[in-house]
């Protein structure tokens, strides 16, 4: 994910769902039996890209800063996932994109057809008033996406 921006902090949880349960997760840890994860290049500040792979999932996130602005310059940030599944067969993935204040400033989500999140508006002291926008998911020649 890109770093937290002043008073302002996104993140991303995905849950692969198996007969049985599955884990929801939203960090990466040494001991949570992940084959690999980790950022493949970052400036600490302007770009990234890191890759995390999770039984048959492989998740990749990456952001670019663009400079301009009075707060900094706009950010964009995209998603790539390949379900495989385990032993051949794919399980149903959630991913779930999360935004949060500190308590202070506000957030508004926004649906389309009222259901799927479009946006979320915002205001905060440091950034003034700010727009959220999520695109479409898209896929490849497999298939649609699957999304509410």
């Amino acid at each position: 994910l890109p770093p937290s921006i002043p008073r302002l902090s996104p993140g991303l949880m995905w849950l692969q769902q198996r007969e049985g349960g599955g884990d929801l997760r939203h960090t990466c840890e040494q001991g949570d039996g992940l084959s690999r994860y980790g950022w493949l290049m970052h400036d600490g500040e302007n770009f990234g890209a890191q890759e995390i792979r999770d039984g048959g999932l492989y998740l990749k996130t990456e952001f670019v800063k663009r400079p301009g602005g009075e707060h900094g310059g706009d950010w964009s940030w995209r998603v790539t996932a390949r379900n495989e599944g385990m032993g051949g067969s794919a399980t149903l993935l959630s991913l779930f994109f999360y935004v949060a204040t500190d308590g202070q400033g506000t957030l508004r989500p926004h649906l389309e057809n009222g259901t799927r999140l479009a946006a979320v508006t915002g205001t905060t002291e440091e950034l003034g008033h700010f727009t959220l926008t999520f695109l479409r998911p898209t896929a490849d020649a497999e298939g649609d996406p699957k999304y509410a």
